[in-house]
């Protein structure tokens, strides 16, 4: 069926496979941001199929497209789709102009459902098309469905209403969680360094170093748990300790906190491995199985299933005195379109909520402000509200997803601790190399996953240098009014600015502004240029500290207000007023 609405002059199309009782219309419009009610009546309990809403708008001063999952920003040829549901991505799309401007920018109220918003150019008409996908996953059964879509088309920062959309969020009641300090301190991970074949001793090894380089947090990834090599899941669900390999961890994190390390364990949430001894517990009570990864995806609508994931993480809080949990894979619970006797819940989406609710009430009992890390594409607002680290999804080596990605994070994520990506780099790279790795993440808390002994001399003074300045200024890096420019397929400049000091990421554009009213002024270049344009009042005083922290000529004064400064790749200018 098609059914067209008519408001202000535009035409809204609605198709759908079923039938069904459409009302659309114009709810309020408050200023340039106007809220459509959408509400769909299938006059019987059902799982709907996908019904979609489109329509065409003029395409002006449209320069570039974001959404928050995208790991290069473009504005591209068709509709980009743009994925959202209660554990994956959030409902938000904005068009973007070449100063920087929001043009428009569109939210849907319903953060639960698997939706898709899509933008994209035409190829002949000079129009833009927008589309709305809704119930483009198994959900459901309901009889009656409501959402809200809200247009920002202000003439503001993009930045500036992406915060505003993510505030409206929270005044629907998903409110983020507040990250204690702990969430936003460096943290040690073991997953790319030791994988899956660490040892308890590579660990202890490990941290040691981590602490002397101020990091305040180790995260066991994969790997402490019985399992074999290859990245197969065939024995998870059981969590027990590989004895033979890692040890007994209850005599490993009292060592561990008697370094001054937080120790948090990481957990696959949906997966039991064929050859879990609680594999056949759970038998029938399955979504789906996956005989390329030795594992079946637990059903969280079964209060049983529910009760022994809180009871696993609960045990091992209390045996093995942890600090944190890193809970991964929940982006596997989706429905598979049964319903079966035994549920207590009808939607996956629901019975993940309430398990997330469940598991955070059971862990802050223990402990109160436990660490509990989510990791992208599982970061939206539903999923932020219960836990109080959201880390950029596995990208490996490379630095420009890791800061598209951060960013991509802090804007979206309101009070959370935004983490990186773990970095590493090779023995042979260059510390100029390692220094844009680092710095091009300098707004989230870092995660560090190298081997230190496998590390040169001045890759160690680079990351130190990082580390040192990163918690020197942690309040404006994480705190600070951040202000971002996209320039090209991402970020080209960044800044975090506190009442005190502005501190400045320059990627493409070697400018620094430092006129703005702050006492100090930093700006860490990333830049193909060794010449920075620097904007200061006459009589500051400059410095340039190279990448390993160590100074570039001397301190002096600057006796004009535009002036050329020598600033090497992956080393930082800064700017003190008189």
């Amino acid at each position: 069926m098609t059914e067209n609405f008519e408001i202000n002059g535009r035409i809204y199309t609605f198709e759908s496979e079923q039938e069904l009782k459409i009302d659309f219309y114009l709810e309020k419009k408050e200023g340039d941001i106007s809220y459509f009610k959408v509400r769909f009546d299938f006059c019987e309990a059902l799982l709907p199929k996908t019904v979609s809403l489109s329509y065409k708008m003029p395409a002006v001063d449209v320069y570039n497209l974001w959404d928050p999952m995208t790991r290069v920003h473009y504005l591209g040829f068709g509709k980009q789709p743009t994925h959202s549901r209660l554990s994956g991505g959030m409902p938000i799309k904005q068009l973007i102009s070449k100063s920087g401007k929001n043009r428009y920018l569109i939210t849907v109220s319903d953060v639960k459902s698997p939706l898709c918003i899509s933008a994209g150019a035409s190829e002949r008409n000079g129009m833009m098309h927008v589309q709305i996908d809704f119930f483009t996953g198994i959900t459901g059964p309901f009889d009656k469905y409501e959402a809200t879509v809200r247009i920002d088309e202000r003439d503001i920062l993009f930045d500036d209403a992406i915060l505003e959309a993510r505030e409206w969020f929270s005044e629907l009641g998903y409110r983020a969680s507040v990250a204690p300090e702990k969430a936003k301190e460096p943290m040690y991970s073991t997953w790319y360094s030791l994988w899956q074949t660490m040892t308890a001793k590579e660990v202890l090894r490990e941290c040691k170093q981590a602490v002397k380089l101020g990091m305040k947090t180790v995260i066991i990834d994969d790997g402490w748990q019985k399992a074999v090599g290859g990245r197969v899941y065939e024995f998870v669900g059981d969590w027990t300790p590989e004895k033979r390999r890692f040890g007994d961890l209850e005599k490993l994190t009292p060592k561990l906190h008697a370094m001054g390390l937080n120790v948090m364990l990481w957990f696959s949430m949906a997966f039991i491995g064929f050859k879990a001894k609680n594999y056949k517990r759970f038998e029938g009570k399955y979504l789906r199985e996956h005989p390329e990864g030795n594992y079946a995806v637990l059903d969280p609508r079964y209060k049983e299933v529910r009760d022994f994931l809180i009871e696993t993480y609960v045990d091992a809080v209390k045996r093995y005195d942890l600090d944190g949990l890193k809970l991964d894979f929940i982006d596997r619970f989706s429905s598979n379109g049964k319903i079966e006797e035994g549920m207590d819940f009808a939607s996956v989406e629901d019975a993940t909520e309430q398990l997330l609710k469940d598991i955070t009430e059971a862990l802050n009992a223990i402990k109160p402000n436990m660490l509990i890390e989510f990791r992208q594409p599982y970061f939206g607002p539903v999923i932020s509200s219960y836990g109080n680290m959201i880390r950029v999804w596995d990208c490996p080596l490379d630095s420009v997803v890791n800061k598209n990605a951060t960013i991509n994070l802090r804007l979206t994520s309101s009070s959370c601790a935004v983490h990186s990506d773990m970095m590493y780099w090779s023995e042979e790279d260059t510390p100029e190399n390692v220094a844009v790795q680092l710095w091009g993440t300098m707004f989230s808390v870092p995660q560090i996953s190298n081997i230190y002994s496998k590390t040169t001399p001045e890759q160690r003074e680079v990351l130190k240098n990082y580390l040192d300045f990163w918690m020197a200024h942690k309040d404006t890096l994480m705190n600070g009014k951040l202000n971002v420019k996209l320039e090209g397929y991402g970020y080209g400049y960044a800044t975090a600015k506190s009442d005190e000091e502005k501190i400045a990421l320059a990627i493409s554009t070697p400018i620094c502004d430092a006129t703005d009213g702050c006492a100090k002024t930093y700006m860490v270049n990333l830049t193909d240029s060794e010449n920075v344009i620097l904007k200061a009042e006459k009589g500051s005083y400059i410095e340039v500290l190279d990448c390993r922290g160590k100074r570039v000529g001397g301190k002096k004064r600057v006796r004009t207000s535009l002036n050329e400064i020598y600033v090497p790749l992956g080393a930082r200018l800064c700017v003190t007023k008189e």
